[in-house]
């Protein structure tokens, strides 16, 4: 029964106590059964302050060895029936857990993610049609807000894919990919996740952008299997990004207006077009389609 289903948390953690143990509450708070392995990732027992306050597993490691390594370690001594990984920095909502395991037991799916809410207050929530086969959507880069803190995934087809290998920059799109090669992903349409933003996340990084690029490079089968468009959307998508993240740090930048104008030239639609016309007016222009698209949603 899904009320009875045990939940295995894994937090992979480096240097973040003041953020930790923000985490590790929102677990606590949960209304499934949890088991919650808090893996140090510092090398120095940096967390074993945080974790020795609460009732659960704590792993340090000898080194650093990266966030997909540490969760891979966290993994393999999970005994629940199903298993999610939670960013140090992120919060559940106390419904979450409970939400994706009904959801899964009634679907009969093993792979659910929701939708989140950034501290900014920006909320994203899946898009309808990303559920089922989903292959080419996280082969495109365009299955948000699935990301590791959003899914709960069943511990027997986690374990398919594991070790997860370490990916700088592409941690989630490689983990999603693996999975959606051979399970469906449903969704619950509410945002029951609160992610942080860090200025020194992975997330914010230029390293995001090579990240996808070496993911392009690593599934290059796969994007040989599927229409061209898969791989020219995801071409699309990393050069949108390299805009955007362009502009955060300039108010203009004809570097943005090229990686825009690139998107465009890869996969010409109105979901590039828009953006690239925006990026002509700089950040200012950016915010405006932003705000736009929000009253449209």
């Amino acid at each position: 029964m899904s009320a009875d289903s045990l939940v295995s948390v894994v937090i992979p953690t480096y240097y973040r106590n003041d953020r930790l143990r923000g985490a590790i509450e929102s677990v606590a708070a949960q209304t499934q059964p949890t088991e919650l392995l808090v893996v140090d990732d510092s090398g120095e027992g940096h967390a074993r302050e945080v974790a020795d306050e609460y009732d659960l597993t704590y792993i340090g490691l000898d080194g650093n060895i990266g966030s997909n390594p540490a969760r891979s370690v966290g993994a393999k001594r999970a005994s629940g029936e199903y298993v999610q990984f939670l960013d140090d920095d992120d919060r559940l909502l106390p419904t979450k857990l409970a939400r994706q395991v009904e959801l899964l037991e009634c679907t009969g799916t093993d792979v659910a993610y929701c939708g989140m809410t950034y501290e900014d207050g920006t909320t994203v929530l899946p898009d309808s049609t990303a559920r089922g086969d989903v292959l080419a959507r996280a082969l495109e880069f365009s299955l948000s807000p699935c990301v590791t803190s959003t899914m709960l995934v069943a511990r027997e087809a986690l374990a398919e894919v594991l070790p997860l290998p370490d990916r700088p920059g592409g941690d989630d799109l490689g983990l999603m990919i693996d999975l959606a090669r051979e399970h469906e992903f449903v969704f619950v349409e509410e945002a029951l996740v609160e992610r942080g933003v860090i200025e020194d996340s992975r997330g914010k990084s230029l390293g995001l952008i090579r990240g996808r690029k070496e993911i392009i490079h690593e599934y290059d089968d796969l994007y040989d299997e599927l229409p061209p468009s898969v791989r020219a959307n995801a071409l699309a998508n990393t050069d949108k990004l390299a805009g955007r993240m362009e502009l955060r740090e300039q108010r203009w930048s004809t570097e943005a207006i090229r990686s825009f104008a690139l998107a465009c030239y890869r996969a010409p639609s109105p979901r590039t077009t828009i953006p690239f016309v925006a990026s002509l007016f700089g950040r200012p222009g950016m915010n405006a389609m932003q705000r736009v698209y929000e009253l449209v949603r």
